[in-house]
């Protein structure tokens, strides 16, 4: 497996289909709760922006009722493909409505939403670029509308029982690229009230949740842990790493492998993800 084999075809890394689907199945319950605690209504008209494979659109669509409308869009055509096969999008209480675009010029008139949802996709910007984003979110949503942004902490990732500073070095190590603009997004969750405050957003709050899992694991989470992993060692091989750190990282490149830290009876794996909730200004003229 290559450091790209869940890049879409718009070349963002871990933004294909079957990398989202196996995340966010592995992380469910934690995911769901932090979309309930938006505190989407019912009635409202709510965007998905950067919805992936549509794994929050049936959530999405229950929270708003048979009187509600949820719209999504994702950047890649073959996800927005994937979410019109989705089994748990044959039946919804409303509407459902997905198209191609881009976060920096959202193809929806400003004021059209009552919350606008965006999950796992600001990671992709450079700091300019992350308030150009944050901007739009606004524009779409309706004065006192919510804006509501969920990303990682890749620093607060571990792996048990391999080194806890493992994912930091190499996290360091990404970040000296400065052209490598996930590298930053991908630290940058615990970040997430002050930047919605700067795009002008009101009464911001932010919560961190620790997502963790424990041997025996799960189908869903020792494949979505065992290609991370895996995806992670193949970055540490192409960032050129300690030596000390790359012979760790190697012993993770094959989830298959009977050795494989997957497969510990004592193994244990977190992540962080962030989620920061604003409201447009009342009142507010875009």
């Amino acid at each position: 497996m290559s450091s790209d084999a869940y890049t879409s075809s718009e070349g963002l890394a871990l933004s294909n289909v079957r990398w989202l689907d196996t995340h966010f199945e592995a992380c469910r319950p934690e995911y769901e709760d932090m979309l309930r605690a938006v505190g989407i209504r019912r009635g409202w008209r709510v965007l998905d922006a950067g919805c992936g494979g549509g794994t929050h659109l049936p959530l999405l669509a229950g929270l708003v009722g048979e009187k509600g409308r949820v719209d999504a869009v994702d950047l890649a055509a073959e996800n927005v493909d994937a979410v019109g096969g989705h089994p748990d999008l044959q039946d919804t209480p409303c509407p459902v409505s997905v198209r191609v675009g881009s976060l920096m010029a959202l193809p929806y008139s400003d004021d059209n939403f009552d919350a606008v949802w965006c999950a796992n996709t600001t990671q992709y910007f450079d700091d300019e670029g992350l308030l150009a984003a944050l901007a739009e979110l606004r524009r779409v949503a309706r004065p006192g509308g919510t804006v509501a942004v969920k990303d990682v902490d890749v620093q607060m990732a571990r792996f048990y029982p391999a080194d806890s500073l493992l994912v930091v070095r190499l996290s360091e190590v990404s970040l000296l690229d400065r052209t490598d603009a996930q590298a930053r997004g991908s630290v940058r969750g615990r970040e997430l009230r002050r930047w919605l405050e700067r795009a002008g957003l009101e009464g911001v709050w932010q919560r961190t949740t620790l997502i963790e899992r424990w041997a025996p694991l799960k189908p869903a989470e020792r494949e979505f842990f065992g290609s991370w992993m895996a995806y992670l060692a193949r970055v540490a091989e192409e960032r050129g790493v300690p030596e000390e750190d790359l012979a760790a990282w190697r012993a993770l490149r094959d989830p298959e492998a009977p050795d494989h830290l997957v497969n510990h009876p004592e193994f244990y794996a977190c992540e962080g993800q962030v989620i920061a909730v604003g409201r447009v200004p009342a009142g507010d003229e875009t």
